[in-house]
């Protein structure tokens, strides 16, 4: 991270990323009743919990969101349309390398490498344009999907934080598995 700023400004306009199968664009106003139906689905909402009045627009400081839209992706879905989120988020303290990615994508297009290719082309913002080494997430540690496409893109668990997370339905706590990507170890730096 030498050399570089690595922490978001608030304000600051959201790049738009573009793959082979999605384009991520800044949230436009149209997009909330999508995502919020999203939201309310039992696959996601069984690990997100409900949004407060104000999501997605709540300016979370150093966080930046996109819509997830398909572009051509087979038997997924119409070009265009949205079918999910995906959020980085970074410190803001130089002597701490802290950002990671939150993601959550509708029924519908699961289990067709989306996933997968969303927090890669995210992964790869956060280190080759943000200038970080080491990108956090922290799945639920009974989200074994979820850690499946973690792992295929590159992260590796750290540690399960016990009792981290409050359960969506507010009536207990759950772990989270901890996993990072760090550049040194693709990069031959570490």
């Amino acid at each position: 991270m030498a050399g570089s700023d690595a922490t978001a400004t608030r304000g600051a306009a959201t790049p738009t990323l573009v793959t082979s199968l999605v384009r991520l664009r800044p949230l436009e106003r149209d997009d909330e009743a999508t995502l919020r139906a999203i939201l309310a689905t039992p696959a996601v909402s069984r690990w997100w919990h409900p949004p407060g009045d104000d999501w997605p627009w709540d300016d979370e400081t150093g966080t930046v969101r996109w819509a997830v839209e398909l572009l051509a992706a087979a038997n997924a879905g119409p070009a265009g349309a949205v079918v999910g989120l995906v959020q980085a988020y970074e410190g803001d303290d130089p002597d701490y390398d802290e950002c990671g990615i939150d993601l959550f994508l509708a029924p519908s297009v699961h289990r067709r490498g989306l996933g997968r290719d969303i927090v890669t082309t995210v992964r790869d913002w956060l280190v080759d344009i943000r200038g970080h080494h080491l990108v956090t997430i922290d799945p639920s540690a009974s989200n074994t999907a979820a850690i499946a496409c973690y792992t295929a893109c590159g992260f590796r668990p750290v540690g399960v934080l016990h009792g981290r997370e409050r359960d969506t339905d507010r009536r207990g706590w759950h772990d989270t598995l901890l996993m990072q990507y760090c550049s040194w170890w693709y990069d031959g730096t570490e």
